[in-house]
Parts: structure tokens; C-alpha cells; sequence
């Protein structure tokens, strides 16, 4: 089964592991070609960490033994080694496939189905996203009107708080949140949960305290370990948008009569109207 590459899972759980595993995380993210000729007895020495530690941090990512582990190091040494010393356009967006390969990988078809089996069931959508999250939650509210899905973004806070209050049982709540520890997008969680409404979560981190109240979760490729509160910034929305574009695509092949048929008079609509203020500024 194909998975996300070495260093994105290692990002992907960053947050979620102990004081001691975070350190075989940063040593091997800064130390990876020296990994792969180490026995377990010398990885413990470099590292200054147990080798009960080592394992622990090995299982997380989802290895059965470090044999296992050293098969995806001297992976990610040759994807190190083709990438190194290219910081052309390129090469930026490399990465961007790189980061989209990593997310279609990371997520099964089954589950992209079934947030597709919840859409078609609710009357209506609640796409939230905070931050730069908003700017997803916006395009995706667009993406999904256009295609003859009831629905809105929300991005404010307190507005948030008021729709989460009030969101019914069979309306569907989408949550966007990279970091996956919003306290904002928390709280409105909980609030639909009382309410007994389905909730997808669009998140980085695996273990996340929003991963773990989703009906559904699907992951996208975390971007950076720069800082601890991760991402931001273009790249993050990119894939964000991304993940959520593999849905809208899943939804319109299952309803593509009914997408078409928006989409053309959503388009006519628009057209005139352009034309219309094409002939204004004409005869100005």
C-alpha cells in the first residue's frame, strides 16, 4: 500500500510525539544519510535517547521494525539527492506534486467516498476554515455552489459559535484547519456533535485533537517544520485546495448531469452580466 513519503510523516505526527521521539524526529530530518549504516545501539548513542525510544518512534509512523524504516530512509536519501541544490521554479513546483502525491497516498479512495456519501445526504454545508484555512474554506464553498450543493463558508469566529449552535442533524459540517488544534473550530465541533451533525475534518496532523472527532478525516501533506505551529502561507492553501478539489471531482463524476447543468447556467449568468457592464463603460 503506498504511503506518504518519510518526511511528511514524520511531519505529520511531529506534534503528537514525546519530548525524547521528537528528537529522533529532528535527527533524522537534519541526519538522514546517516541513518541508514547505523544499528540501533549507535542511533541511541547520536541521539542521546534509549532505544526503547528509537522503536517507539518507528511504530508511530507505522513501521513494523526498523529494517522497514531504513528501506523508506534510503528512499527519501534518493529523493534528497535529486532535489538538492535546486531552488529553481521547477523545483518549487516539484515539491508541490511532491506534497499533492503525498496527500492523494495518504488518503484511501474509500474515505474520499464517504465524505462524497454525506454531501449528497445533507441539506445543506458548513465549510469552516480560520486564517489562511478561510481562504480554503471560501474556494471550496464556491467550488461546491457551483456544482448545485447547498452551502456557505464560514471564517469569522463568532459566526462560527452561532451557526455551530444552531446546525442540524442533517446538515454536514467541514472543517479545514492545518495545525488541527484550533480552539475555535473545537468548540464549534463540539457544538455540532451535541447536535448530532456529521462532521468531516480537512486536517495535517494525524493526531490532532480535531483528527480524532471527525466522522471522516482526510490528511494533506503538512508543509513545514520551520516553526511549531506549522504551514501558513500559499503552499498550505495549494494542497488544502487540492484535497478538496479530489472531493469536488469524486462528487461531480457521481452527479455530473447536475454539475454540468449548474456550471452552464451559473456561466450564462455571469456572462451577461460582464456583458452588461461591458456595454455600460461602452457608452460612458
Amino acid at each position: 500500500m503506498a504511503t506518504m513519503s518519510l518526511n511528511s510523516q514524520i511531519k505529520s505526527i511531529y506534534q503528537s510525539l514525546t519530548k525524547t521521539e521528537k528528537k529522533v524526529a529532528d535527527y533524522t530530518l537534519k541526519h538522514i544519510e546517516q541513518l541508514d549504516t547505523m544499528t540501533l545501539s549507535e542511533m541511541s548513542k547520536a541521539i542521546n535517547v534509549g532505544e526503547a525510544t528509537i522503536m517507539r518512534f518507528v511504530y508511530k509512523l507505522g513501521y513494523e521494525s526498523l529494517a522497514q524504516f531504513k528501506v523508506e530512509i534510503i528512499k527519501e536519501m534518493v529523493k534528497k539527492k535529486e532535489d538538492k541544490d535546486d531552488d529553481s521554479a521547477e523545483s518549487y513546483a516539484k515539491s508541490i506534486y511532491d506534497l499533492m502525491i503525498d496527500t492523494i497516498q495518504a488518503n484511501p479512495k474509500e474515505n474520499i467516498e464517504k465524505v462524497v456519501n454525506l454531501i449528497e445526504k445533507a441539506k445543506h454545508i458548513y465549510f469552516l476554515g480560520n486564517g489562511t484555512s478561510g481562504y480554503s474554506a471560501e474556494v471550496a464553498a464556491y467550488r461546491f455552489f457551483r456544482g448545485g450543493v447547498s452551502c456557505e463558508s464560514v471564517t469569522d469566529v463568532h459566526m462560527m459559535t452561532m451557526k455551530s449552535a444552531l446546525i442540524k442533524k442533517d446538515e454536514l459540517m467541514i472543517v479545514i484547519s492545518q495545525s488541527g488544534d484550533n480552539s475555535n473550530m473545537i468548540d464549534a465541533v463540539n457544538y455540532a456533535k451535541k447536535n448530532h451533525c456529521p462532521v468531516v475534518m480537512i486536517t495535517a496532523r494525524k493526531y490532532s485533537s480535531l483528527s480524532k472527532m471527525g466522522d471522516v478525516c482526510l490528511f494533506h501533506a503538512p508543509i513545514s517544520l520551520a516553526d511549531l505551529s506549522y504551514y501558513g502561507g500559499t503552499l498550505g492553501i495549494i494542497i488544502q485546495e487540492f484535497i478538496l478539489e479530489l472531493v469536488f471531482k469524486a462528487y461531480s463524476q457521481r452527479n455530473l448531469d447536475i454539475v454540468d447543468e449548474i456550471q452552464r447556467i451559473t456561466t450564462l449568468s455571469t456572462d451577461v452580466f460582464h456583458e452588461s457592464l461591458y456595454s455600460k463603460s461602452k457608452n460612458k
